[in-house]
């Protein structure tokens, strides 16, 4: 999709403003109950399968951290257009917003220890910060060996 270059995908998660890039989306699909991996992390919800493919779904909450959300209701799937077969399972879709390359800022990085590798920019959308975040890179260092293996 050449026109969606600078065009991203818009969604909450605990109050924060999240974001990906239209060529990073390939579906989104309303929240369903995933098959749980066993000793997969935590975040791994499990896995649905979607047009005969196997797509792991990873929860956004839990991923950062976020208390569990107790209204509800509107959770999707983005299913996304990458090398791994993910899925990102989020609070909401709020919409799209299209965003020139000179409007994006660095990621913020606290330290060399704490940083999320995820997140590859940020830019104000309604007076508010949105990260810019990465499928791929969703998954914890860590446990990539072992998604990758399972996968």
């Amino acid at each position: 999709m050449q026109d969606s270059d600078n065009k991203y995908l818009i969604f909450p998660v605990d109050g924060k403003i999240f974001c990906m890039s239209f060529s990073d989306v390939r579906l989104i699909i309303p929240a369903q109950h995933a098959r749980r991996i066993p000793d997969f992390p935590d975040y791994v919800e499990g896995t649905i399968v979607n047009e005969g493919r196997t797509v792991t779904v990873i929860s956004l909450r839990k991923r950062f951290g976020c208390p569990p959300d107790s209204t509800g209701g509107r959770e999707c799937i983005i299913l996304c257009d990458s090398e791994k077969s993910l899925g990102l399972l989020c609070d909401s879709i709020t919409g799209f917003v299209e965003v020139q390359p000179d409007d994006i800022q660095p990621p913020p990085d606290v330290n060399e220890q704490v940083n999320a590798r995820f997140i590859s920019g940020t830019f104000l959308h309604d007076g508010q910060p949105c990260y810019v975040i990465s499928p791929d890179l969703i998954i914890r260092p860590d446990d990539e060996e072992l998604f990758t293996q399972n996968n």
